[in-house]
C-alpha cells in the first residue's frame, strides 16, 4: 500500500489531552517512515473493520483514530485502546510520538 499521508488523533485518557496531526509520511525520516510502513503492511491495516471489538469503553481510556491516506482511498481504525488489535500498539506509539514532536515544534 503506497501511503501519502496518515491522519492521527489520540483523546481521552485521564487528563483528556487531545493529540492531533497530520503526517506527511514522504516528510518523514526514513527510518520513521520504513517503520510506519513496515506496521502498517505487518498489521494489514487496509483490512481491518473501522472499528475493530465489541468491548464497551472503560473509563479514562484513550481512544484513538488513525486514517491513512494512500493514492486511490483512504483507510480509517478508530476505537478505544482497550478494542484495537494488540499488534496496533506499536503504530500507535510512533505517531504518538510524531504527533507530540509536530505540537512542540508549532509552540
Amino acid at each position: 500500500m503506497y501511503v501519502k499521508k496518515i491522519h492521527f488523533e489520540r483523546t481521552g485518557g485521564f487528563a483528556g489531552i487531545r493529540l492531533a496531526a497530520e503526517i506527511e509520511v514522504n516528510e518523514l525520516p526514513d527510518d520513521q517512515k520504513h517503520e510506519i510502513l513496515e506496521l502498517l503492511d505487518e498489521m494489514d491495516f487496509d483490512e481491518l473493520p473501522e472499528k475493530p471489538g465489541n468491548k464497551m469503553p472503560i473509563p479514562d481510556e484513550f481512544f484513538y483514530s488513525v486514517t491513512v491516506e494512500s493514492d486511490s482511498r483512504e483507510y480509517k481504525v478508530s476505537g478505544g485502546e482497550s478494542s484495537l488489535p494488540q499488534d496496533m500498539a506499536p503504530l500507535l506509539d510512533i505517531l504518538g510520538s510524531i504527533t507530540k514532536q509536530k505540537m512542540r515544534e508549532r509552540k
